[in-house]
This record gives structure tokens, C-alpha cells and sequence, in this order.
């Protein structure tokens, strides 16, 4: 297989999607170097798998609303990590995006 006959196929939203996961991993792995919490931690590297989740073909064909359903549970992941007390915004903005989710805001 052509690497450009594969790079063709990707659509724009399945790239960004990809870009995205590339990013979060590597904020995923400075997060770890840098001794976060472990709740931090579970939260970059459950972003990371969402964002890779949708990139992958192979995920969207078998989860018909993945990004949803993905979105939802991110948002669950921020409740728990509300309800443990943890210091950074990132479960209020987890919190934010399951509910818009939910509610089919997005």
C-alpha cells in the first residue's frame, strides 16, 4: 500500500481527529515526565484514546455515533475527577463537552 494512495483516503475531519490524538499523546507523555496527578494522567490519556478512537476507521464503522457516546463518557471521567478534588480545569471542561453530548447540543 501507497503511502499517499492512504493519505487520499483520509477525509479532513478523520485527519484532524488524527493531528489531534498526535498532540494530546505528546501532552499525555510531558504530563506523565512532569509527575501530575494520577487522575490528570487518566484524563489526558482517556482524551488521547478518544481522539484516536475517531480517527480510525475501523472504530467509526462499528461505533455509528462514537464521537458522542465518546464525548458523554469524557464527561464522566470529569465528574469523577471533580468529585476526587482535583485541581485542574480540564474536568470542567470534560464535564462541559459530555453534557453538550447528552443533550445533542453538538
Amino acid at each position: 500500500m501507497d503511502v499517499r494512495s492512504r493519505i487520499a483516503d483520509i477525509d479532513m475531519e478523520q485527519g484532524l481527529f488524527a493531528v489531534g490524538a498526535v498532540v494530546s499523546g505528546a501532552l499525555t507523555v510531558l504530563v506523565i515526565r512532569a509527575g501530575a496527578e494520577p487522575i490528570q494522567r487518566f484524563m489526558y490519556l482517556s482524551f488521547t484514546m478518544y481522539l484516536l478512537g475517531a480517527a480510525l476507521p475501523a472504530v467509526r464503522k462499528r461505533v455509528p455515533e462514537y464521537k458522542r457516546m465518546g464525548a458523554v463518557a469524557l464527561g464522566a471521567i470529569g465528574v469523577m475527577a471533580m468529585l476526587t478534588g482535583n485541581s485542574s480545569s480540564l474536568s470542567l471542561l470534560f464535564i462541559v463537552g459530555g453534557l453538550a453530548a447528552f443533550l445533542r447540543i453538538f
